[in-house]
């Protein structure tokens, strides 16, 4: 089965905006996209062991500018931290 994910190029390289990204999505489209996405996630992830989670990359470039601690705004995330955003309000 093939997966959909939605190609953010054209929003990246300003060809459209993201309103026009999305316009014609359904709430159907939408479910189907985070099920892949998902997915898509637990297929990459599948080989991790514990260190793998926890591991810290070396990324110069992370600027989270929502961090609600400064001291946080330039931390690379781990793992783990991606997983806790992902599955954060599922239930």
């Amino acid at each position: 089965m093939k997966r959909r994910l939605l190609d953010f190029d054209p929003v990246l390289t300003r060809e459209i905006s993201f309103n026009e990204l999305v316009a014609d999505l359904t709430i159907a489209d939408l479910r189907e996209l985070t099920n892949d996405m998902i997915d898509t996630m637990l297929d990459l992830i599948a080989g991790c062991e514990d260190a793998d989670v926890v591991f810290v990359p070396d990324d110069p470039d992370a600027d989270d500018s929502y961090a609600t601690d400064d001291a946080e705004q330039n931390i690379a995330w781990t793992l783990g931290h991606v997983i806790v955003h992902t599955t954060r309000f599922v239930s």
